[in-house]
């Protein structure tokens, strides 16, 4: 008997040459997915994953902009300051007088930064919420400023 099997696979082995056949996606997907709800989810999958990719490059983009115009406006005081220093040559006639303005420069600067920064981070992520109350804010502190001017003025 197992010399009967033994010639059987042999014969077998022996009797149906072995092709090398390479398979397209198409007929592997034809082969295992006979009504095609794998290859739907697949690429419902692969377009998922594109837009997210789509997003994150375009979300990256967005903070760079807003990080060079917020480094931007936080350079117009030190622009501004540096060039006044520059042109009357400050540092001959008053050495620490200059660091001081300088430095109160750079922290305004500073400050001017991250306000801007600030600002332009949460109006891109809070679109719809910042552009309702911001212009609420601002038409109240216009109002409160010019009240407390006038009073101020009123009193002298």
């Amino acid at each position: 008997m197992k010399t009967i099997l033994t010639i059987m696979v042999a014969l077998l082995a022996l009797g149906s040459p072995q092709k090398n056949v390479s398979y397209s996606p198409e007929e592997m997907y034809g082969d295992y997915d006979k009504e095609g709800k794998y290859r739907s989810m697949q690429e419902q999958v692969d377009q998922i994953n594109q837009r997210q990719e789509e997003a994150e490059k375009e979300k990256n983009t967005t903070m760079m902009f807003i990080l060079g115009i917020s480094a931007l406006v936080g350079l117009i005081p030190v622009a501004v300051i540096g060039s006044k220093i520059v042109k009357e040559r400050r540092w001959e006639t008053d050495n620490p007088a200059m660091w001081k303005s300088l430095g109160i420069a750079f922290a305004g600067g500073l400050v001017l930064f991250a306000f801007n920064f600030a600002m332009l981070y949460l109006k891109n992520i809070y679109y719809d919420a910042f552009s309702k109350i911001f212009p609420i804010a601002i038409g109240l502190l216009i109002i409160v400023g010019s009240i407390v001017l006038l009073m101020r003025t009123k009193k002298k």
